[in-house]
């Protein structure tokens, strides 16, 4: 939306009105307005004489085509200060549109035929032609208004003196204007002075959605990225899953498998030396029992591990303490949210902070850390911060790459800051509707 912190807002209807003409929001408009035209009309004629540049080449063989792709990028260099002068005349944020990129490999003829192809590219070059004019229409559009204002406001008065001012004649004509003539030209000079507001506004509006609908990708483009970041956020999904996996059956099978094996082989040899030696016996089977019991606690962690019961029963806030209370590294917990998110989400801000835990435990040598949990952005978000030597980066197969993984399964995303020598931050954030 176009808007700028007004003024006028907080002053009743009528008094708005009046005070519009005044106010900050219309000058401002009314000067970006001017800088869309003086920058259109320099970008124009850039453009112009680029494509003419290139018309002019066309029957010289590799260099028309090459200064064609040329004029082309020069379009979009254009449109891109374009957006940025949108981006600080109205605040609005425009996504640059999918350009062609060279790839590794890839020939100068070929990276220059891309560019000619590409729709995106002759849509930013359009719209250097389409702005220039629109631009120049409003501000002409402005000023007749402004100099009608003048004339009917100002020069009235003058008018009604017998010998009115030469000057004059261009617009009224000769001779001294009647009451009535004088009330309906100050009447019809005021409501334009009214006016000129509610048109700065529409003018505004016309060059900002014109620079959305023109600078920025277009549908196919979106929903191309779209499948290419569901493509990518699936993938990691699935790795993330992997990953959980093989942790999984290595815990299980590193941990609770021999354990389960060593109480077997006990009570079998308890079994064996129950008649001839009952104390050899008790001493194997109170022996099963203590590793049953350790056998025992480790499938809990597991299942801690695969989904916290205290996570669904008492919430975030308990399950967390609950983690830290057994962390190497001294944690404190502050979660505040406004209301309880839902399963999904809070499971994948439960394993980030605790995936999170684990990475600075065993490799960030810190001393403290904190954790905090917030939704006051309207988004979960878990910041995760240590003292430690920092150098934390994402890579395959890591714990870091696991939190990526998981978010992306839920649309979230994840940023470390992590330079050496610390401190880390890791910061999730999670869409959810609170």
């Amino acid at each position: 939306m176009v808007s700028w912190p007004g003024t006028t807002r907080r002053l009743h209807p009528a008094a708005r009105v009046l005070a519009d003409p005044f106010a900050p929001d219309t000058w401002r408009r009314t000067a970006a307005l001017a800088v869309c035209m003086l920058a259109g009309a320099i970008f124009w004629a850039a453009v112009v004489l680029a494509l003419a540049l290139a018309a002019a080449l066309s029957w010289v063989v590799a260099v028309g085509p090459l200064v064609l792709a040329a004029a082309l990028r020069l379009g979009a260099w254009l449109g891109g200060a374009d957006r940025r002068r949108i981006s600080r005349s109205y605040g609005l944020a425009i996504a640059p549109p999918r350009l062609p990129v060279r790839q590794p490999g890839e020939t100068l003829i070929e990276a220059q035929r891309a560019w000619r192809r590409s729709t995106a590219a002759w849509r930013l070059v359009r719209y250097q032609m389409i702005r220039a004019p629109a631009c120049g229409a409003a501000i002409f559009v402005l000023v007749l208004c402004w100099w009608t204002v003048i004339a009917l406001l100002l020069v009235v008065p003058l008018r009604g003196r017998p010998a009115a001012p030469a000057f004059t004649s261009w617009f009224f004509g000769h001779g001294v204007l009647s009451t009535g003539a004088e009330v309906a030209a100050g009447l019809t000079g005021l409501a334009v002075f009214l006016l000129i507001p509610p048109l700065t506004r529409a003018f505004a509006r016309l060059d900002a959605a014109l620079g959305q609908r023109m600078l920025g990708p277009d549908r196919t483009e979106i929903l191309v990225g779209e499948v290419s970041r569901l493509t990518e956020s699936r993938a990691r999904a699935i790795d993330a899953g992997d990953i959980e996996r093989h942790r999984i059956e290595r815990d299980l099978h590193d941990g609770v498998q021999p354990r389960l094996v060593s109480v077997a082989m006990q009570i079998d040899q308890a079994r064996a030396r129950m008649a001839r030696d009952p104390a050899a016996a008790g001493e194997l089977l109170r022996q099963a029992h203590a590793d049953a019991k350790e056998a025992l606690a480790d499938l809990r962690s597991i299942a801690r591990g695969i989904h916290p019961a205290i996570l669904d029963e008492r919430g975030l806030d308990a399950a967390l303490s609950a983690l830290v209370a057994g962390a190497p590294v001294p944690v404190a917990v502050s979660v505040r949210l406004s209301r309880r998110p839902g399963r999904n989400q809070e499971a994948v801000a439960y394993f980030t902070a605790a995936e999170a835990i684990a990475n600075l435990a065993k490799h960030a040598s810190a001393s403290d850390a904190t954790l905090r949990i917030s939704d006051e952005s309207g988004a979960l978000v878990v910041l995760v911060t240590d003292d430690g030597c920092g150098g934390a980066v994402v890579t395959p197969g890591g714990g870091l790459a696991g939190i990526a993984g998981r978010l992306a399964a839920v649309d979230g995303s994840l940023s470390v800051e992590s330079p050496p020598g610390g401190p880390t931050t890791v910061t999730a954030v999670i869409p959810c509707e609170l």
